[in-house]
């Protein structure tokens, strides 16, 4: 219900421990979201050329989630790039209005999207399918790493606000063990260095955010989300391009 739009049924009630609870479940979401974009992209690849079969991909994604993590790229964009003092940065992130640092943050953003996705596709579209499984996992469990690392600074209510100090360091590994093992089953060997990379990019922007802030807005999460997204896209290319001396056979298919 929170990181998706995909209707669970009238039955469930919100409950705000549910909400705090459900964080152990983040990474598992991740998978199910990329398994949808990895679908929509083998249909799109039946009958389009692969670059349209990647952006509808990315379309179908975005709406199933309702642009919830874009949308935080954008506002931390907007407020760390134009501001200084911590009390304007969270203004800036608080204004519903799009400015010129978080457009350019998500034209950049999808634009890199699709340009390695539809380079994984031409290597190998099965590559590309489970590249998108584990890096919207991965980039739910960022937002795991960081709220269990850091503290969620306003005061006053907001959407991420019910999931601080919801973390526990037994959720916590339990979430990691999902998304190791999710990684492991799409890249075998590989998944060693995918893992490696999303927790450097949560550490540096828990680093960043620490920095400029003194913690993490849910806008920071999302911005967080889609940045270790992106990396693992490279990461992915990076060894795909790699000189076949260079690397054994690691997949499972």
């Amino acid at each position: 219900m929170f990181l998706t739009r995909i209707p669970v049924g009238k039955w469930i009630d919100y409950e705000q421990g549910l909400l705090a609870r459900s964080t152990l479940y983040f990474p598992l979401v991740g998978a199910g979201v990329g398994m949808i974009g990895a679908g929509a992209l083998w249909l799109c690849a039946l009958a389009f050329p692969l670059s349209l079969a990647v952006l509808l991909s990315m379309l179908t994604t975005i709406l199933v989630t309702g642009a919830f993590h874009e949308d935080g790229l954008a506002d931390s964009a907007d407020g760390f790039g134009g501001a200084a003092e911590k009390a304007r940065v969270l203004e800036i992130m608080r204004d519903s209005r799009i400015g010129t640092f978080g457009a350019i943050a998500l034209w950049f953003l999808l634009t890199a999207k699709w340009i390695l996705l539809t380079h994984l596709c031409e290597l190998r579209l099965e590559t590309a399918m489970l590249s998108l499984i584990i890096a919207h996992s991965a980039g739910r469990w960022s937002s795991l790493w960081l709220i269990w690392r850091l503290e969620y600074v306003r005061a006053e209510s907001a959407t991420a606000k019910p999931f601080a100090s919801s973390v526990t360091a037994r959720r916590f590994w339990l979430a990691s063990s999902a998304f190791v093992l999710i990684a492991f089953l799409c890249f075998n060997w590989l998944a060693f260095f995918i893992v490696i990379a999303a927790f450097v990019v949560s550490v540096l922007a828990a680093g960043f955010f620490k920095r400029r802030i003194g913690g993490i807005t849910g806008d920071t999460l999302g911005a967080a989300n889609q940045i270790v997204e992106l990396s693992l896209y490279f990461i992915v290319l990076i060894f795909e391009n790699a000189p076949k001396t260079l690397k054994p056979e690691w997949k499972f298919f």
